[in-house]
């Protein structure tokens, strides 16, 4: 399994989550758009490639509470230079993340992969959705 420090997108929930409670004034907003059209894109590729209908349904569950809810609750807040900035310096460190975690880019994209192609599911979220909740 993947661990959560590794996927940008816990990254980004929990930057949302610093942002709804004011902990910082950085905005979220365009790094959730982003994350969440990368989300789309692997649903439609999960959707094509006929990824067990069990697989497709967690992660479209995970996506709605990792960035469909967030990005609606802040959908009225305003993008600055700022936000962008700071969207751009977290996908960087993140890259700097697993490069000193001696994580190769291309594994995690594998793991998408094997998750699309193959229904093979090592994404965390995904995993405790599926064994708590049996789906």
């Amino acid at each position: 399994m993947v661990r959560f420090d590794l996927i940008i997108s816990y990254w980004i929930f929990f930057w949302y989550l610093l942002y709804i409670f004011k902990i910082t004034t950085y905005s979220p907003k365009l790094a959730l758009i982003v994350a969440l059209v990368g989300n789309m894109i692997i649903l439609l590729l999960m959707i094509i490639y006929n990824t067990s209908k069990k697989l497709i349904l967690t992660y479209f569950i995970m996506v709605c509470l990792l960035k469909v809810i967030p990005l609606y609750t802040i959908w009225n807040s305003k993008i600055i230079e700022k936000d962008i900035i700071l969207t751009g310096l977290i996908f960087l460190i993140h890259i700097i993340w697993l490069f000193i975690n001696k994580k190769d880019t291309i594994k995690l994209i594998n793991n998408y992969k094997n998750l699309i192609l193959y229904s093979k599911n090592s994404m965390p979220g995904m995993m405790l959705l599926l064994e708590k909740f049996k789906f």
